[in-house]
């Protein structure tokens, strides 16, 4: 009988329609990262956490002690040899700046010495065109007891021919012969020079 006695349908239970809840069913874990990860927290996780096992922990420390400590690296030649010729170059300019204020400081002294010595030019020019002045000359002449020669104190010599300077040498010309071959090697000489 009870094979045939009918229960009595459901509105659920018709065909083409679900029986059984559609939701998701998600666990703690998998709702804690989502609520993380959306920056949203529960009210009451907030003040209830979960404690860490001692597995996690040593696992967080030795993390923190990795990263505390860092691995000896590998320095390289040319970043040293740069270094090194960054240090040598600046050293140099450094000197080369020393060099150029010394340079300055002479040429600043200079100057001055110049400018001192063209005073002590025009004054030691004063003095000579003093020395030299006809007058002056004349009275210092005068106060020795020099006079002006008179008319009949002159006397001119004219010597008899023309001016002519005659240079005479040690040796003596025996013929034109020699003499014109010692002028030749004279010549050649003096082109070889």
């Amino acid at each position: 009988m009870a094979s045939s006695t009918r229960r009595p349908r459901k509105k659920y239970d018709t065909p083409g329609t679900a029986n059984d809840n559609l939701a998701r069913k998600l666990d703690s874990r998998e709702l804690e990262r989502r609520l993380e990860r959306s920056g949203q927290v529960d009210f009451d996780q907030q003040y209830r956490q979960r404690r860490e096992t001692e597995a996690e922990r040593r696992s967080r420390q030795r993390a923190k002690a990795k990263a505390a400590v860092r691995p000896a690296q590998k320095v390289n030649i040319l970043a040293v040899l740069a270094f090194f010729g960054i240090a040598a170059l600046t050293v140099g300019v450094l000197l080369c700046y020393i060099q150029l204020n010394a340079i300055s400081r002479n040429i600043v002294r200079m100057k001055t010495e110049i400018t001192a010595l063209e005073v002590e030019q025009v004054g030691l020019l004063t003095k000579y065109e003093q020395s030299f002045d006809l007058t002056s000359v004349k009275e210092a002449a005068e106060s020795y007891g020099m006079v002006q020669p008179s008319e009949s104190q002159i006397y001119n010599i004219e010597l008899p021919g023309a001016n002519q300077a005659v240079s005479h040498s040690g040796r003596r010309s025996a013929g034109s012969a020699e003499s014109l071959l010692d002028r030749v090697l004279d010549k050649l000489r003096g082109l070889l020079e």
